[in-house]
Formats: C-alpha cells, sequence, structure tokens
C-alpha cells in the first residue's frame, strides 16, 4: 500500500512539475512596431535672370518668379531680336526627380518665337542639385510687315516626378 502511496505522490509531483514548466514556457510574445516615411519633395524655380539680349529687345519688367511659376516679359522691336532668359530649377528636397513631362503652350504668335533648350524630359535631377536651361524669345526673321498681333505668351509645365 505504501508503494501505491508513493507512486501516487510521485504522479502528482510529476504532475505539477509539468504543470509549472508548461507555465513557464507557454507566455505571449508581443512585437509592437511602427514606422514612417520621413522624406521632403520639393522641386521649385529658384532664380530667372535676362543672360543674352539682341538688338532692340529689352525687358518690359525684370522677370518674376514664385517656387513653380516665372513670367518675364519682353519687348521686340525688329525681325531678329531676341531676349534669352536663364531659369534655374533645383531640388530642394531629398527625394531623386526625373523629368516626366514638359508642357508647352503659346499662342501660336507667327510672329513671336519661343525655344526651349538645355532641360528635356528623361533628364534627373537628383537632391540637392540643380538644372538650369533657356528659354529665348525671338522675333522672327520671316516676318516683312508689321504684324496684327504684337503679343504672344507662353506657358512651360516641368512636371517632375520620383526618379
Amino acid at each position: 500500500m505504501r508503494n501505491k502511496k508513493n507512486i501516487i505522490h510521485l504522479l502528482l509531483l510529476a504532475l505539477c512539475i509539468m504543470t509549472i514548466g508548461y507555465a513557464a514556457f507557454n507566455s505571449n510574445l508581443v512585437i509592437n512596431g511602427s514606422a514612417s516615411i520621413e522624406s521632403n519633395w520639393d522641386v521649385e524655380i529658384t532664380g530667372i535672370t535676362s543672360k543674352e539680349i539682341h538688338g532692340g529687345a529689352s525687358n518690359e519688367n525684370p522677370p518674376v518668379y514664385t517656387k513653380t511659376s516665372a513670367t518675364f516679359k519682353s519687348i521686340l522691336q525688329s525681325p531678329g531680336d531676341f531676349i534669352t532668359y536663364e531659369v534655374t530649377v533645383r531640388n530642394n528636397g531629398d527625394i531623386d526627380a526625373r523629368l516626366d513631362d514638359i508642357e508647352m503652350s503659346d499662342e501660336n504668335n507667327p510672329a513671336i518665337n519661343f525655344v526651349l533648350d538645355g532641360i528635356s524630359e528623361g533628364d534627373e535631377l537628383d537632391a540637392s542639385e540643380e538644372v538650369k536651361f533657356t528659354v529665348t524669345v525671338i522675333y522672327n526673321n520671316d516676318v516683312t510687315s508689321q504684324p496684327d498681333s504684337i503679343s504672344s505668351s507662353l506657358a512651360i509645365n516641368l512636371n517632375y516626378v520620383q526618379k
């Protein structure tokens, strides 16, 4: 009988040890985490200047610009006159950019031509770098008499995307 009691005590002791062991190894593992993106997209116009003036051409007003637009008003007196403006675009952000699309629209005045040079679709503009390009306003040499329309305007949209 004593052996049966010892066996029961040993079984109870083993059961207690297994219960304590199970409790020790059965714990909840909780992993918490978070992530955030800290980036800055900031491609902007930082300057516009008159670089070359030919013939009787002049500026009606000094060029004006904001982060996203530039305005210049040119006076052209006779065929062959032109003004070249240098526009600076800077990537002040920390994300590299690529010029996806250039949209140019003007009033299609045959007496006044606009020429964009030094920038192309697909050009890359890395973070903290800048690009300079020119816009030339030209009084068309082929004009032989005073045109009916003596003004024209140009809009250029530079659509940058993440590289």
